[in-house]
């Protein structure tokens, strides 16, 4: 099989992004990629069992076999209960200490990224 060209991102914390692209062997697993990137030596935190992993936003296994092109795109853990936070912004908002206008993203803000290539 030919070699492909693949990137590997992973994001330790908000507005950092560690981003690395390897060549690797076509239907080579993602598992493979990552010992291959030495994420896990660089970033030790990172529970190899737990770990989220999506390509190009769609979830997949360790097992995925790897195409050309492919972003593998490494999540971290959630810092937060997303159903808590609902049930938190309902409550405000009953109590009125929320209005709609608080909760709309601001479109102007701009966010800006350090990036790690290595």
């Amino acid at each position: 099989m030919a070699n492909i060209i693949i990137q590997i991102l992973y994001s330790p914390q908000a507005e950092t992004v560690w981003q690395q692209s390897i060549s690797i062997e076509e239907g080579s697993s993602i598992e493979q990629a990552l010992e291959v990137s030495h994420l896990y030596q660089q970033f030790p935190e990172i529970d190899k069992e737990t770990i989220g992993i999506s390509i190009f936003g769609q979830k997949v296994t360790k097992t995925y076999h790897l195409k050309k092109g492919d972003r593998i795109e490494v999540c971290r853990q959630l810092s937060f209960d997303p159903k808590e936070s609902r049930k938190r912004r309902a409550a405000h908002r009953q109590a009125g200490i929320l209005k709609k206008k608080h909760l709309k993203p601001d479109r102007a803000r701009r966010v800006e990224y350090d990036e790690y290539q290595s």
